[in-house]
């Protein structure tokens, strides 16, 4: 019989230690999301990792932590604070992955929010949102992120079976990607509105006026081009 008792107790202090475990190991994961929640680029750059299209040709895998740039901070306070981003870019500097990785953190932490991003081609729009020969940016943020926050913050179906222009959550947030074209940003009202390469598009100036009265928030993005931005960020620049 002491033995029985001893096997008891034992029993019932391995499974007492289970709990605990299971209890701290929930606590620090819901801690994280809080964390995470309060602070995209800590999000980004420890929860989820980018793609990278050129793994083979640097030997590296295809897929790495979001990069720590001198800049990022400032970035992303300004994405906290303004309602209107102009933002002129180079190769290299992740500004079109940052402000992607901004709209996926603000439709997975807070419902009900709608993001929509604009490219001149479809085919680019659409790479920034789900994708469809490769996982696109939006979507890649959310596949590799850890398993715990993807538990926390599901999507409205598995990200393989959506469409590649739209990733949308359960929460009822979503992204979409739109070709160029005001015409095309008329349908939504939407609290995020990014445009990529915006320089380069046809109708950019009028995607942007057309938002302009709908959009709580509107996010500029291009490489150097001439044209309307090019003609905006230099008159800033001037005044400043």
């Amino acid at each position: 019989m002491p033995k029985l008792e001893n096997g008891l107790i034992k029993n019932q202090e391995m499974e007492e230690l289970r709990r605990r475990a299971k209890a701290r190991k929930l606590a620090g994961e819901i801690e994280e999301d809080w964390k995470s929640r309060d602070d995209p680029l800590y999000w980004l750059q420890h929860h989820t990792m980018t793609r990278d299209d050129h793994w083979k040709d640097k030997g590296t895998q295809p897929h790495a932590r979001f990069p720590d740039k001198p800049y990022f901070p400032y970035l992303f306070h300004l994405l906290q604070t303004e309602r209107r981003l102009f933002l002129p870019k180079s190769r290299e500097m992740g500004l079109s992955w940052a402000v992607i990785g901004w709209a996926v953190h603000q439709c997975q932490w807070f419902p009900n929010t709608q993001a929509i991003v604009q490219c001149e081609q479809a085919k680019k729009t659409i790479d920034l949102v789900c994708g469809k020969d490769l996982p696109g940016y939006a979507r890649t943020l959310y596949d590799e992120q850890d398993g715990f926050l993807k538990r926390m913050h599901p999507l409205t179906k598995p990200s393989e079976e959506m469409a590649g222009e739209r990733l949308s959550w359960r929460n009822g947030s979503s992204i979409t990607a739109v070709p160029g074209g005001a015409d095309q940003v008329r349908a939504y009202h939407p609290a995020i509105f990014i445009m990529d390469e915006a320089a380069f598009m046809a109708e950019g100036k009028a995607s942007y006026d057309t938002g302009e009265p709908v959009c709580s928030q509107i996010i500029v993005v291009s490489s150097a081009g001439p044209g309307w931005m090019g003609d905006l960020v230099q008159s800033i620049m001037e005044r400043e």
